[in-house]
């Protein structure tokens, strides 16, 4: 079970806004890396949450359908999207999605992958449901030797590893990366945290900084392209 929703509620959107005392430039430098790279048609978002990933990319794509596991997670979405005609809240489970084959120009992950027990499934059927020509967008913390980034997780992945589980399902598989582990370790220290809270707020967030290397780097986002034939096969 997940249950931060039932504990924090709908954090995501208080986290991610510049003008709430619980700013958090790491967690908003991680959308903004999926947001802009995510296509214009329709687009799913695979456990979605509270809905703040949907509800940003409504306003870049002709059509969002939302997927949450959690029904604490489902709720809490449909409120704080109710009124975007172009966003479909659905409660389901990453493993066996409802829909037909082939029907999503983009399907977006955003730090969920570490939280499942089986993944391949999950990317198997990202990989279905996507277009030939679409584009799959999985982001998830880099592992570290010295921390565990979420004791929820139940792994957390180098860039190799994450690769090779990608392939699974798509023919190609590029990542960059951002979230600098200077500032990451920084932002843990009580003055990094306020300085760099200020900094985000002022549009100067060093955590959107990216790179094509892992080395230094705390945050995966991986591009999946070309999914293979026999994943479309249901």
């Amino acid at each position: 079970m997940f249950d931060k929703y039932e504990t924090m509620g709908a954090y995501h959107w208080r986290e991610c806004d510049r003008g709430s005392n619980q700013y958090n430039p790491p967690l908003a430098a991680r959308y903004e890396a999926v947001i802009k790279r995510a296509p214009k048609g329709r687009i799913l978002d695979v456990g979605a949450g509270d809905g703040y990933l949907s509800g940003r990319l409504a306003a870049v794509a002709r059509q969002v359908d939302s997927i949450e596991y959690e029904e604490s997670g489902v709720e809490l979405a449909r409120k704080m999207l109710e009124g975007r005609t172009n966003v479909t809240v659905h409660q389901g489970d990453s493993y066996a999605l409802p829909f037909e084959n082939g029907v999503f120009d983009g399907v977006v992950m955003a730090d969920v992958i570490e939280h499942l027990e089986t993944p391949e499934q999950a990317v198997r059927e990202m990989a279905r449901v996507s277009t030939k020509d679409g584009v799959t967008l999985v982001s998830t913390p880099h592992w570290r030797p010295d921390r565990v980034w979420d004791t929820r997780h139940v792994k957390e992945f180098t860039a190799e590893e994450l690769r090779e589980l990608l392939s699974v399902g798509f023919d190609s598989v590029e990542m960059v990366f951002c979230w600098p582990r200077f500032w990451s370790d920084f932002y843990r220290t009580p003055i990094g945290w306020r300085g760099l809270r200020l900094l985000g707020r002022m549009g100067l967030n060093p955590f959107t900084r990216e790179s094509q290397t892992a080395d230094g780097f705390c945050q995966i986002i991986a591009i999946c392209r070309q999914p293979k034939p026999a994943s479309r096969a249901r």
